[in-house]
């Protein structure tokens, strides 16, 4: 596969700038319904059999502010994606929230803590494009999680994650919830006691690979065999030597490894030429290759 070159902070592609005019009459909160395309909607398996695959982390959080409805409503419009990655958090009210962070700051510049803080006081929250790679464009609401899998989970592969241990059971009910077990991925560290209820559930599993001893060694390996992981995942920080110890494990066992988040053409070399199948990346409409 040929790489395009990559393009520097600032700057659009024109998939990424088309996206922006299709999108034009969104509304602030959700965005405007996307049109569907006429090919059969994604499954987890329909993805794990294309190489390599990519999944737009946290909808394209380098091209759009992250996690916003406008986030995910760009990347879905890129032809040939079919996995959207999404982590949770919940509210004092009990609304799943699309957010990483159990706190606010990062993103908007206003410290909540989303625990103790209701729907209310968030959604008037608005999340900058600041790093994104057109820091000029406006800010958008932070996201309901049901905003988009309401809007996205016929059609696509969701990779989704409970970032704070109240969320993972309202998730997991919401998730079961949509009767497509098909195209959902339940994604944590791989060392998550929830694996096995996720896969009881029907869903994709992908354990991801960190830097600290009950990951490693004859842990991985038993990781890497376990019947309730499907996919490996490894940090794009890690050095070849970690990627490819993580890389080797699931081959071994015949699952795909999965390297994210990355970012320019370099970093998704390195992930093919360590063996990564799957490309986790948040400038998606930089990386993605055209349909």
């Amino acid at each position: 596969m040929t790489s395009a070159p990559t393009r520097p902070p600032g700057s659009l592609s024109r998939r990424a700038l088309l996206g922006g005019l299709l999108a034009g009459a969104a509304t602030a909160a959700v965005g405007c319904a996307p049109s569907r395309g006429d090919g059969p909607a994604a499954t987890v398996k329909d993805l794990l059999a294309q190489r390599p695959f990519y999944v737009a982390h946290r909808g394209g959080g380098g091209n759009w502010p992250e996690m916003t409805a406008y986030a995910y409503e760009q990347s879905s419009r890129l032809p040939g994606l079919h996995a959207l990655e999404i982590s949770v958090c919940l509210s004092a009210d009990g609304v799943l929230v699309c957010s990483h962070d159990p706190s606010t700051a990062r993103v908007t510049g206003v410290d909540h803590d989303i625990a103790t803080t209701p729907w209310s006081t968030l959604s008037a929250l608005q999340v900058s494009a600041a790093r994104t790679t057109d820091p000029t464009q406006p800010s958008r609401p932070l996201t309901r999680f049901d905003d988009v899998v309401d809007a996205y989970a016929d059609r696509f592969v969701l990779f989704v994650e409970p970032k704070v241990p109240a969320a993972a059971e309202p998730l997991m009910a919401r998730l079961v919830g949509l009767g497509q077990p098909e195209r959902v991925v339940w994604k944590q560290y791989v060392n998550s006691a929830l694996f096995e209820r996720a896969k009881g559930n029907g869903f994709g599993t992908w354990g991801y690979v960190l830097d600290q001893p009950s990951h490693l060694g004859a842990n991985l390996e038993r990781y890497a065999a376990a019947a309730h992981i499907d996919m490996l995942g490894v940090p794009r920080e890690q050095p070849d030597a970690f990627v490819s110890a993580v890389t080797d494990a699931a081959v071994r066992n015949g699952k795909p490894a999965v390297m994210w988040a990355l970012t320019s053409d370099e970093d998704r070399a390195r992930a093919l030429r360590l063996g990564c199948q799957g490309l986790m990346t948040s400038n998606i409409a930089g990386l993605l290759p055209p349909a």
